[in-house]
């Protein structure tokens, strides 16, 4: 992105220039030097997931037919009129110069520079380029959901300042739109502009200089503002594929790293005065994507392969579920299911090693293991927990297993020998803090009116707003039933929810399966929620746009769904915490539930019921 008046250069110290050349410095120098970046992006992303068992794979670039940068050859090649004979002009990187409205002056305030802490508006650069880019239309279109690598290339660190200006390190993902993952110029003077210069900018251990920003106090050296430059803009881009922070490349493991990808040995580092080190196999790198992100990539569009499955946008999302089954008739087992339809990959217990099956090389769709098999492995006295990653790259944690298998999951018939089993999702905050706070509450898809007869379910509002505040089931005879507090402080509860949508639930369809967008790490309430029918039909808001940890709640083949049960959030606002499903045996199915199911309490919403003003 380029200001309206820009003057078309980036920064560079005097050594670098080397007198009036601006072979580092002008707009073509940068467009070769993102370029060669890119290309490096994408080597060393391709052989990361290769050596994680995914396949040589890594993101394609947009590209055109024009005269490539990636050797000095072809630089010459240009000016001996030779760039066909040396296959020069090929399939190459394109790099889009995008004009801002914005003035030079506009994008270099101090206000906006994301490092000057008395800054009020560090974020609106972000929005300067996401301007610009819908302004340019073509492939940045929002209904093209590109994924953007975008250069501010009006950045420049004031001396008077000492601050960077017109840089921002920001990268967000959106579905719907443009994703964008953008870096400043300031340290691109640091960049190889093709092949050969690779070895020479990550070896450098030249001073930058006082002319140019010291970012986050890490340029010690001159190969060390190309690694954080390249590794730092990467990130963003990480940000714009999707991944949060988590070990790796996104929780800044570039920084020393980032040259262990292309050298034999890495250079002496100036910020922490250290000799560089031989590079083998065992050296430790932490410039390598997460596994989860790897996996995450492995399902994109950007990263198939010709011999890829399609991976259904459904299943992108959809994290591993762990619930608890039983087994006997008097004498009940527990047992830990844990299923994802995309396969798992990886258990860890209590932080420790991951267990030696399942693997990226041998997936496996549910596993099991008995309350008696983990008593003898792990204490029982002390919290026991499991780390679960899918080959989606989507993970989940149960914080205590030994408590998941206390909680009493099913519901006994009185005077039957019929089980209802309940399985169901909850916030990051409810699992970690199990005693706040909440109204509780369940219901079946039949239920007693006030007139004492039985009556079905009729509509379902899913109630969504910004986060989701709960429901309001309809039966037959007009009465209701509440997902969350009947009443609230001796009133009957009403729901907000800009986004809702109700379902109509015929009498010949069932409800085939419910997502819940469960929000990410720290969330209180869950984010939304999506109902789905036997007869095709679906309503519902999931809110991706407030993070996507999405939870498939479904039966087992030899299971219907019979009812809902939750918890809500009693302080402040009332939204979802616990969404769970109650299920019965297909045979026995809601027909055939005795007249006792709709007696007991436990499968009534009387919560909030005995408040008073």
């Amino acid at each position: 992105m380029v200001a309206k008046d820009s003057p078309l250069m980036i920064d560079c110290p005097p050594h670098k220039r080397s007198g009036f050349s601006s072979a580092h410095s002008d707009l073509d120098a940068a467009i070769a030097k993102l370029r060669m970046t890119a290309y490096m992006w994408q080597a060393m992303t391709a052989e990361d997931l290769r050596s994680k068992g995914l396949g040589r794979r890594t993101f394609r670039l947009d590209e055109e037919w024009a005269a490539d940068t990636l050797s000095r050859d072809f630089i010459n090649a240009r000016h001996d009129e030779s760039l066909d004979r040396e296959g020069a002009v090929r399939a190459t990187a394109k790099i889009h110069i995008i004009r801002s409205s914005k003035t030079t002056k506009e994008i270099r305030d101090a206000d906006i520079a994301q490092q000057n802490e008395k800054g009020r508006r560090r974020d609106r650069l972000f929005d300067y380029f996401t301007d610009a880019l819908k302004e340019a239309g073509g492939p940045f279109a929002s209904s093209a959901h590109p994924i953007v690598a975008g250069l501010i290339l009006d950045s420049h660190y004031s001396i008077t300042q000492k601050l960077i200006l017109g840089h921002a390190a920001l990268g967000c993902h959106n579905p719907d739109g443009i994703s964008l993952g953008m870096f400043g110029s300031h340290l691109t003077y640091s960049w190889p502009r093709f092949l050969e210069e690779v070895t020479s900018c990550l070896t450098d251990i030249k001073a930058p200089g006082d002319k140019v920003g010291n970012d986050n106090g890490e340029c010690q050296t001159m190969w060390e503002a190309c690694t954080i430059g390249q590794g730092a803009h990467l990130h963003e881009v990480g940000h714009a594929f999707g991944s949060p922070h988590r070990p790796g490349i996104m929780a800044r493991g570039y920084a020393q790293d980032w040259p262990k990808n292309f050298l034999p040995k890495t250079a002496y580092c100036g910020r922490l005065k250290s000799e560089g080190v031989v590079v083998t196999e065992s050296t430790p790198n932490d410039a390598r994507w997460n596994l989860s992100d790897a996996l995450a990539f492995r399902v994109l569009p950007h990263f198939r392969l010709p011999i890829d499955k399609i991976v259904a946008p459904e299943h992108r999302n959809i994290e591993p579920q762990t619930n608890v089954e039983y087994e006997g008739d008097e004498e009940l087992n527990s047992i830990l299911h844990i299923t994802s339809p995309v396969g798992i990959v990886r258990l860890i217990f209590n932080n420790g090693d991951a267990e030696a099956s399942p693997s990226v090389a041998s997936p496996a769709s549910e596993i099991r293991f008995t309350q008696d098999e983990l008593e003898s492995r792990f204490d029982r006295t002390s919290p026991l927990s499991l780390n679960i990653l899918g080959f989606n790259g989507k993970e989940s944690t149960v914080h205590d297993v030994w408590r998941m298998l206390s909680v009493k999951t099913f519901v006994r018939i009185p005077g039957s020998n019929i089980r209802l089993f309940k399985r169901s999702v909850y916030s990051d905050e409810l699992e970690k803090n199990p005693n706040h706070p909440v109204y509780e509450w369940a219901q079946l898809l039949r239920e007693k009116g006030p007139d004492g007869a039985i009556h079905r379910v009729t509509d379902i509002d899913l109630r969504v707003g910004c986060l989701w505040d709960g429901g309001v089931v309809m039966y037959a005879d007009g009465h209701a039933s509440h997902w969350g507090p009947m009443k609230r402080d001796g009133h009957v509860y009403s729901f907000g929810g800009h986004a809702s949508e109700g379902i109509e639930i015929p009498a010949n369809a069932s409800i085939k399966r419910i997502e819940v967008n469960r929000g990410g790490e720290g969330s209180r309430e869950m984010n939304g929620v999506k109902m789905y029918l036997t007869d095709r039909s679906s309503a519902g808001e999931l809110n991706r746009d407030n993070g996507e940890n999405i939870v498939r709640l479904e039966p087992a083949a030899h299971e219907v769904i019979v009812g809902f049960y939750g918890k809500n959030n009693r302080q402040g606002f009332c939204g979802i915490m616990e969404f769970g499903i109650i299920t019965a045996p297909k045979k026995v199915g809601l027909d055939g539930l005795p007249d006792a199911a709709f007696d007991l309490p436990e499968l009534r919403n009387s919560a909030g019921e005995d408040e008073v003003c």
